[in-house]
């Protein structure tokens, strides 16, 4: 409890002093002094860090700051229905590689550029270069940046570092290796369990957000270069019919029924050799009160495929301004998000559990001296730095198209006709896209 208490000094100190160094800067603060912003928030780690802290940019800026957080569910909901009826929102959080299209085309994301390039609005130790670039990209529509990253999520292969050890096997560097270790431990009986080599997401649409860094590993794409979906090739197919093969043969029993709270339930179980997915999941995976393999666990960016790519996605959820909002209001607004994504307060979230989108969060020695995992934070930078942020099919209709890709998974997984199932969805896919 003790140490808990000083890191949680150290991080205030370094909070304070930061806030402190900026509201003397170039930028003046008070410009929007007496106006009113209102944010929508999602009910997020982000949000609960946050949310305490406001008080502190309001005696800064002299700006009114009404937050409003929801269940994620009804937050997508009724972020919706206010900025489509014209409602007062200044600014709220937006996942882009699930909604930026949408909105940008809805014309409810103002640019961000405009802002972040005045330095009377953008203080320069707010430093634009700081954040990882693929994190930047994935919020930007048309060369427009319409977000900034609040929480930076990628996934990674976790495994039970103790039996690698036991069992004299090397962490897999290629897909080949990945499925010669998923059978070496399929069927082993360690600590009374039988344990199954590999645990993945394979409930339909929910099993896209995990397969799509093996289709991107595998050289494929969601679309070709005429913008036509490109699950026909031979790319594609290879990415689905590894991904079913070994969720099939080396997974738990009814995988096309395992969402992520399945998946990683068997993992802390200490059911599996290894899981893939969010490397946000570490949390469960070192809680002792929870799981039964803390302290077990090494992590490693996802395999190289066969052309030798090695192509995790990155996905985020980021800080936007409303382009409903009035001139004033968005000024205040933006003052608010370069606040809430400066330096210290990214550390700050970083420390509370909270992925930082910058890499002077993670370079930090705050963080570095607390850091008991240090392989999870090298692959996670790693996958940082060469990930891709398409994560999503490059659509409109978002739902929809996952919903047809996630049937090709399940029928890979139940070992059906994979090239027949990736035809018909190619054929459906370019019949229902919106662009």
């Amino acid at each position: 409890m003790k140490r808990g208490w000083v890191l949680v000094g150290l991080v205030t100190v370094l909070c304070v002093t930061m806030a402190s160094a900026t509201a003397f800067a170039a930028v003046n603060w008070k410009q929007c002094q007496g106006t009113e912003i209102r944010f929508l928030m999602n009910k997020h780690p982000f949000t609960s860090y946050i949310e305490p802290r406001i008080p502190e940019f309001e005696k800064m800026t002299g700006i009114k700051v009404v937050m409003e957080a929801f269940p994620e569910d009804q937050y997508r909901n009724k972020r919706t229905i206010e900025l489509n009826a014209g409602g007062k929102v200044d600014g709220y959080m937006i996942m882009p590689g699930q909604d930026e299209l949408f909105y940008w085309k809805a014309r409810w994301l103002e640019p961000l550029n405009g802002f972040i390039n005045d330095n009377s609005l953008t203080e320069a130790d707010w430093d634009q270069k700081d954040f990882f670039q693929s994190f930047t990209k994935a919020s930007t529509v048309e060369g427009n940046q319409i977000g900034v990253v609040i929480n930076a999520e990628t996934s990674l292969l976790a495994y039970r570092k103790d039996l690698f050890t036991k069992f004299k096997q090397k962490v897999p560097a290629t897909m080949k290796e990945l499925e010669q270790v998923a059978k070496f431990f399929h069927g082993k009986e360690v600590d009374g369990k039988q344990l199954v080599g590999i645990t993945l997401r394979g409930k339909g649409a929910a099993a896209t957000s995990q397969w799509v860094d093996f289709l991107y590993t595998f050289g494929g794409s969601w679309t070709n270069a005429q913008g036509k979906s490109n699950f026909a090739s031979s790319e594609d197919i290879a990415s689905f019919r590894f991904y079913g093969d070994l969720l099939r043969l080396y997974g738990p029993k009814g995988g096309s029924m395992l969402h992520w709270a399945e998946s990683t339930s068997v993992f802390m179980e200490g059911k599996a050799a290894m899981i893939y997915d969010a490397n946000v999941f570490k949390a469960l995976y070192e809680n002792p009160k929870e799981s039964k393999v803390a302290g077990k666990v090494g992590y490693a960016v996802i395999p190289a495929g066969p052309g030798g790519k090695r192509l995790p996605h990155v996905s985020n959820w980021s800080l936007s301004v409303s382009r409903t909002s009035t001139p004033e209001r968005q000024k205040a607004a933006w003052l608010f998000v370069q606040w809430a994504t400066n330096k210290a307060n990214c550390l700050g979230a970083l420390m509370a559990g909270v992925p930082s989108g910058r890499a002077s969060s993670w370079n930090s020695p705050v963080y570095k001296s607390k850091d008991q995992n240090r392989d999870w934070t090298a692959a996670t930078m790693k996958s940082f730095e060469i990930g891709q942020p398409q994560w999503n099919p490059p659509v409109i209709n978002v739902p929809e198209i996952r919903d047809i890709t996630g049937q090709v998974i399940v029928d890979a997984i139940e070992g059906k006709d994979v090239i027949a199932s990736a035809k018909k969805a190619a054929d459906l896919m370019d019949r229902k896209m919106e662009r």
